[in-house]
């Protein structure tokens, strides 16, 4: 398999699918879509089979067509490889018989492509934070200049689809990034991310139900394993 056939990304970390993509064209592969959200790669494989999809392994959930437990009774051919960017060493899964003699270099690929990444972003976050001098506030591009927010003053922040919405007290402004990147720039203690659609800002939760928090009389979901994680930032009596 390895130089002839073709591939493609489904991450909804775009600028992270661009850099991988770079790294196996390198190697010889041949890619041939990045998709962030797996409608787009199921409408792009309805029109042309890819020989493998790499697949981030945090969106298996969101297939519906592209997954099946069964390579050979899924309705496209193409096999499947999870891969979980945080684990380099995790690359595996629904490989046939037939690629079985490319699985070796092409997880040995995409492990040194993604360990050259992870080193990278290592050293940009360590630069990008040597020069953070006002870490009280944030700036956001707002038509054609950039806004300043306190975060005193932001009080949650929603996904939506490759944006997001910064909520304060009297307004909201869309953001062209998506929550994970948000949350990896935001690491202020006073946000968490609670859900895969919330990051929240904890000082302004005036109510903690069983499966959601109240901020500014807006009830916003709370995922089970991230509840307790919440109370572990809360004085509880």
């Amino acid at each position: 398999m390895y130089g002839r056939e073709k591939i493609i990304i489904v991450e909804n970390d775009i600028p992270l699918a661009a850099r991988l993509s770079l790294e196996l064209n390198r190697l010889g592969y041949n890619i041939t879509g990045i998709f962030s959200r797996t409608k787009d790669a199921l409408h792009f494989i309805e029109q042309e089979f890819p020989d493998l999809i790499l697949l981030d392994e945090s969106l298996k959930g969101e297939l519906n067509g592209i997954e099946s437990e069964n390579p050979k009774s899924s309705k496209f051919a193409s096999p499947i490889i999870y891969f979980n960017k945080s684990n380099p060493g995790i690359i595996d899964k629904l490989l046939p018989e037939t690629v079985v003699n490319g699985k070796k270099k092409l997880k040995k690929g995409l492990t040194d492509s993604f360990r050259k990444l992870q080193k990278k972003a290592g050293k940009s976050k360590v630069k990008n934070k040597e020069h953070c001098f006002l870490k009280d506030r944030i700036f956001i591009r707002n038509r054609d200049k950039m806004l300043k927010l306190s975060l005193d003053d932001i009080r949650y922040i929603e996904a939506d689809r490759n944006y997001c919405r910064v909520f304060t007290k009297d307004r909201n402004y869309l953001i062209v990034t998506t929550l994970k990147e948000v949350d990896e720039k935001l690491t202020d203690k006073r946000f968490l991310r609670i859900h895969r659609s919330y990051i929240v800002n904890i000082s302004h939760i005036d109510e903690i139900g069983n499966n959601f928090v109240v901020i500014s009389a807006h009830s916003l979901p709370i995922s089970k394993n991230m509840r307790q994680e919440l109370f572990t930032h809360l004085q509880v009596i």
